[in-house]
């Protein structure tokens, strides 16, 4: 039990749970944000590699680097963020939410923000004695990546052609040495690859050599044995369904398509007082589901939860440039801003 009261508890942290803290941030609201994985980003991972062209400001950016400056953004702000807290029921008395996770610990909220999706993407994992828990070893699946970490390394990626050669490209113009090793036969395009990247095909990892928690060199199926700096593994994932049950109250659903969404407003309200949805686990006539609509949806939501706690605040804040929460940070940044 936690007996703790939040202002504000956001469920999920995906890039509207993300922004929604940030934006709760603004408004200097007491944060927590509960995230059902061991890694923020939410889906972001899924396509961290490719370029990103509906986000006003960051057109013809990698996934991974939007959905970094999302991360870093929500810890801007003192934010209580939580990780492996799957929310699994929420029910409500005359002051508060009390929502439960998984593995029975209790979070107090005044209002909560639903950021979450439906269920929970998982990582298809090596089939080794020991295929976790290793610093440099990431699922990139699920796994947020910043793709300047690996400047001057040695780094091994395995799993399908298809998913590689997307970071190969990338990481070869920046790495020592980029290893792909895979089960498959070709991969369809090597022309696409520097001299620096090497390829292993009908290879499989056998073993890991590995000081405490850090892997120093990787075993193949044919006998060679590489030393390397970073290994990144793609193997596809896997999806676990994950409903949250509201235990005293009824929240309005809406069927589209056959699938349920939780009925939410242009504005985030729910028909629970304060109740919002941000994301993709809401839906209403005319919604967007891409990734600026749902920052947009963050903003607004924040908005609603600050006038639901204090009715007198001014809906409309100042823009950043002028807002005192951004004072003193602006002014250090922009006296270094070119060194």
């Amino acid at each position: 039990m936690r007996d703790e009261k939040y202002d504000v508890v956001i469920v999920g942290g995906g890039p509207s749970g993300l922004y929604s803290s940030f934006s709760c941030g603004v408004r200097k609201l007491k944060i927590k944000l509960l995230e059902a994985r061991a890694t923020l980003g939410g889906r972001i991972p899924l396509y961290q590699e490719q370029l990103i062209w509906d986000v006003a400001g960051s057109q013809g950016k990698l996934g991974s680097e939007i959905a970094n400056n999302l991360v870093a953004g929500a810890k801007h702000f003192p934010a209580d963020i939580t990780l492996n807290q799957s929310v699994t029921k929420i029910s409500k008395t005359s002051s508060e939410f009390v929502l439960t996770t998984q593995d029975d610990t209790i979070y107090l909220a005044k209002t909560v923000i639903l950021a979450a999706s439906s269920g929970i993407i998982h990582p298809r994992k090596l089939k080794l004695k020991e295929n976790d828990g290793f610093d440099n070893l990431h699922y990139i699946a699920t796994e947020l990546i910043k793709f300047d970490a690996y400047v001057n390394k040695t780094v091994l990626i395995y799993g399908n052609p298809e998913s590689l050669t997307e970071y190969a490209i990338l990481l070869q113009k920046i790495a020592k040495t980029v290893i792909l090793v895979t089960k498959k036969a070709h991969f369809s395009d090597v022309s696409v690859f520097l001299d620096n990247v090497i390829i292993y095909t009908n290879t499989d990892i056998d073993a890991f050599k590995s000081t405490e928690s850090v892997i120093s060199e990787v075993a193949l199926s044919n006998g060679s044995r590489l030393e390397v700096s970073e290994i990144l593994v793609h193997l596809g994932t896997k999806y676990e369904s994950k409903a949250i049950t509201f235990e005293n109250f009824d929240v309005t659903m809406l069927d589209q398509n056959g699938h349920s969404f939780i009925q939410n407003n242009p504005d985030t309200s729910t028909n629970i007082a304060g109740l919002f949805v941000v994301g993709s686990l809401g839906a209403y006539e005319g919604k967007h589901y891409n990734l600026a609509a749902c920052l947009s949806e963050a903003t607004k939501a924040a908005t609603q939860v600050a006038v639901y706690l204090d009715d007198t605040v001014v809906e409309q804040l100042s823009v950043s440039t002028h807002n005192e929460v951004f004072k003193a940070k602006s002014q250090a940044i922009k006296a270094n801003y070119f060194n």
